[in-house]
């Protein structure tokens, strides 16, 4: 599975930089910049289907396991309609 870490900044939920893009199981430590407001961890099922993507809003948390975020759930700065899915 391909996952993909960006870093939310602003309000709004907008992406700014990213700082992981690999296959399969991996683990990385990361400098959080001081504008990040979160993360957003996506991934790819299989190749040929759409992303899935999971937000974290900033907390003191110093460990994330991509691997166990809700990627079914509606995410903070969802774009699609409330009635969606």
């Amino acid at each position: 599975m391909l996952w993909f870490g960006s870093w939310l900044v602003g309000d709004r939920g907008q992406e700014g930089g990213w700082f992981h893009s690999a296959r399969g199981p991996a683990e990385g430590r990361y400098p959080v910049p001081p504008e990040a407001t979160g993360l957003r961890i996506r991934r790819w099922p299989s190749d040929g289907l759409d992303a899935e993507y999971a937000d974290v809003l900033r907390t003191d948390t110093a460990e994330i396991d991509a691997a166990a975020l809700d990627f079914d759930t509606r995410q903070p700065y969802s774009v699609l309609p409330e009635d969606f899915g």
